[in-house]
Formats: structure tokens, sequence, C-alpha cells
């Protein structure tokens, strides 16, 4: 007697209750095996995201998190600005604890603020595709072009140059249109709406640009700092190739103070192949163009003259090791210049929020499941009464009451499994489906085919719970009166 096939003769019978009861418990697998889904893409994603960030050196405003946020993850506002200074005391090692001089392997200064097309404008040298290394990862790849030529010492000689100017009086536009500092203004600060105007050099003439978007002309940069980077998803969406003319934004296009840098207006010279990470919605210029925008303080006007001043957003740092990543922090607990903040502690305190939030979705999913089982256990008992007779002709033909129960068992169980498969199968189909709509909305790429061992323990706990919510329909199979249902129906 095959008992598999009375269970699925039984099952096609009663296709409707079968289809709804899979389909309760495909609903409960299928919010649990996305909920793993997601939170193993975000997880993935964040731990990916930090190779290569082992500190980070900042403002001493705001909290760490927003400075990790927003130099990692290019979310929010830069918090203030940390003087050059300190960037040249971390690269030259001359940052000490105990008397013992820091070790790292890179410092990479980054100054942030404007965009193109939604997409992060970040000012920094060429040792960002040089050195900063992504763990096994390695350094930075170009899908196509190369980077742009801008390194530490065209940065010192940048900065001298403005400490010159400012000495002198001020930067370029300073004296038609003096901008206020704040202490904490970032290097994008704009300066009061009320302040006078420079009055605009003549169409044509050398060295300045114009257009119909641009509100003022303004003296344009020059040419060997006109070149950008850009990132894979950048080149993707915005359907950008080498050549491409890229003109930074300050501001929101709906913002009526926002204004283009038609001064700034970079080629794109380099393409980098895809990480999975914020690099590739990131658009990378030299830090001289960015900090030499029209608008932008480079170096504070409350501080002395001096080329340490110059305002970055942060210092991208790699200690040679964890301990020395712990120096470096206690070395700026007792500076005002700046604060250390660690990718690798804050992050993962943020992921144990949001953590909390998901417990709530994963007990949610537990007690949808429940409830599908229950719904099993229901139906299956309540089709025994209609299946008496088909019991007693089994039990008339030598079923044992054992292979009674055990057909119902396989019932529940298979009705179990299918739920369970269905319900992951819906999931990662809605990723397929939804992937890049969740990619934009949240920043976390959904890879559809990424299955979780967690998926098969799933499946095979679905079944165990279906097996147990038949085991009351079996009992009462299995103790089916045959004499009582034999005679014939009329």
């Amino acid at each position: 007697m095959n008992l598999f096939a009375i269970s699925a003769r039984s099952l096609r019978v009663r296709v409707l209750s079968t289809l709804l009861t899979t389909l309760s418990i495909a609903l409960g697998a299928g919010l649990l095996a996305a909920i793993w889904l997601l939170m193993g893409e975000v997880d993935r994603k964040y731990r990916t995201s930090l190779q290569g960030y082992g500190a980070i050196v900042g403002p001493k405003e705001g909290a760490p998190l927003s400075l990790v946020l927003n130099t990692v993850f290019n979310l929010g506002a830069s918090p203030g600005i940390v003087p050059l200074s300190v960037y040249e005391e971390i690269r030259e090692g001359r940052i000490r604890f105990n008397n013992r001089p820091i070790p790292v392997r890179y410092a990479i200064p980054q100054a942030r603020g404007d965009h193109y097309r939604g997409f992060p404008l970040v000012g920094t040298t060429d040792e960002m595709f040089f050195k900063f290394t992504r763990g096994d990862a390695g350094t930075l790849r170009f899908a196509k072009g190369a980077p742009f030529a801008f390194g530490h010492e065209e940065l010192m000689a940048f900065a001298k140059e403005k400490a010159r100017e400012h000495a002198e009086g001020g930067e370029a536009h300073a004296e038609a249109r003096p901008q206020t500092a704040r202490s904490g203004a970032r290097p994008d600060h704009d300066p009061p709406a009320s302040a006078p105007q420079a009055s605009p050099p003549a169409h044509g003439e050398p060295g300045h640009v114009h257009g119909p978007e641009c509100e003022h002309d303004h003296e344009a940069l020059p040419a060997r700092h006109r070149q950008a980077v850009v990132g894979a998803e950048v080149a993707r969406k915005l359907r950008i190739d080498l050549g491409y003319r890229i003109v930074p934004m300050h501001g929101a296009p709906e913002d009526p103070d926002a204004h283009e840098h038609q001064e700034a207006a970079c080629e794109v010279v380099g393409i980098l192949a895809a990480t999975g990470t914020p690099i590739d919605r990131a658009i990378y210029v030299p830090l001289a163009a960015f900090l030499a925008m029209d608008k932008h303080v480079a170096i504070r006007p409350e501080q002395a003259a001096e080329h340490g001043n110059v305002a970055l957003s942060a210092v991208v740092v790699e200690p040679r090791s964890t301990i020395a990543a712990s120096w470096l922090r206690y070395a700026f607990q007792t500076r005002m210049d700046g604060q250390v903040a660690w990718p690798g502690i804050e992050i993962p305190q943020l992921l144990s929020v949001v953590g909390s939030a998901t417990d709530v979705l994963r007990v949610v999913s537990y007690v949808v499941l429940l409830v599908a089982a229950i719904g099993l256990m229901v139906a299956l008992y309540n089709t025994m009464n209609e299946r008496r007779r088909e019991i007693a002709i089994l039990r008339s033909l030598g079923a044992r009451r054992h292979q009674i129960a055990r057909i119902v068992l396989y019932e529940a169980g298979a009705i179990a499994a299918a739920g369970a498969l269905l319900g992951v199968a819906l999931c990662h189909g809605a990723a397929w489906l939804l992937g890049a709509w969740v990619e934009h909305q949240t920043g976390v790429a959904m890879d559809w085919a990424a299955f979780s061992p967690m998926e098969g323990w799933l499946i095979l706990g679905a079944v165990v719970l279906g097996c147990v919510a038949g085991i009351a329909p079996a009992f009462k199979a299995s103790r089916t009166p045959v004499a009582d249902h034999l005679s014939p129906t009329t």
C-alpha cells in the first residue's frame, strides 16, 4: 500500500483547501525569509563598505556616527571641519601616544558638500585610488580610464597659495564679497545671502566661464584640476562615459539659493569598477577643485593665515594595527581640533538598534507561521468527518491504525513543505522584481540569488511544524470506527 500516493490523491481531491492552507504557510515563511534576506544583505553591505576605513578623523562637532555615515556611506551632511594640519600630523607620524608615534598605512583627506544630480561630490587626492585598500579586494580598480593626477604635494602647494592669498587680504572674491565663517562651518558653507556680490567680468574675457544657467560669471579653475572620477553606479544610472562634463551643484535643485559651479565643470577621466559599496555612488574630484569653487571657504578667516587651517570634512585613516587605532583615538580625546570615529564600532552599534526593530518583524513572522500551522490543523481535523468512509475502506483493505495516521501526517508535512518552498520562492522573486526599487529607497543592493542556509532550516522547521499540527487529525483518523462507516450510503 503506497501511503504517499494515497496522501497525494487526498490533497488533489481537496485542492481548494490545500491551496489556501499552503498560501497561509507561504505568507509566514516568505515574510521570515525576506527579513533574513534583507538583514543579511544589510550586514554584508555594511561590513564590505567599512573595508579600508580603519578610522575616520573629523571635526570635534557632531557625533562619531554622523561622521561615519557621512564619510563612508555618503549620508547626511558633514558635521563640521577639521584643519589640514591634522591631516599633516597623521600622515607624517607626528601624533604620538605615550611618546610613541602612531603608525598609519595611509591618511587621505576629504571635503564634501556639493553634488551632481543627487550623487555626492568628494574632493580628495589621488591616493584614494593608489593607497586606499578594501581588504582582500585591494585598491580600487578602474573599468575605464585612469585616476586624475592630484597628489599630496600638489595639495600642500595649493594650501600654501590659499594661505598667501588669505594673508594678503582674503581669497580671490573676498574683497568684493566678504564671507562670514562660523565655528564648525563646513567647507561648503555659503556666505549670507545679503553679502554684496562682486562685479562680473566682461563676457568672453579669458579665464572666465558663463552660461544661461549660471547666475554670475566666475573665474575658471585650472584645467588640470577640473577632472573627475565617477563610481560605477553613477556611470550606469547617468549613462556617463569618458569625456562627460560634470557641473557641480551646491544645494538641492528646489532650493532657491542653489547654484551650479560652472567654473568647476569637470571632465570625467575615469570610471571605477563596481565595488558593491557607497563608493559606487560617489564622484571624486581633486581637493583643490572642490575648495577653490565659488562660495567655498578654503581657510577660516578667524584663524591664523596658515596653510594648516585649510578646511577638510574628514581624514580617512588606516592604522597599521588595532592598537595603533586605539592610540589614535586616545590621542584625540584631549584635542579640540578633531575626534576619531571607529566605523567598526559605530556601525555594529547602529545595526544592533536596527536589529531590535527587525526582531519585532521576526516575531510577527513566527506568529504568522504558527497561525498558519493552527489553520492547517483545523483544516485537516475538519476533513476527518468527510473522510470517515474512505478511512473505513482503507482499514477494511488491511491498513493499520498507524498507517492511517501516517497518511494524514504526510499530508500535513507536504502542505507545510510546499508552503515553505513557495514562501522562499516568492521572497526571492520579489527581491528580483523589486531589487532596484529597494536599492533606490534604502541604498541596499538586493541579491535575489543569495540563498541562506537558514532558509533550508526554515523549510525543515515548517515541515516539522506541519507534522506537529497534523498529530491531532492523524489521531482522530486512526480512531475512526470501521464497522460504523462501511454500510452503503443512501
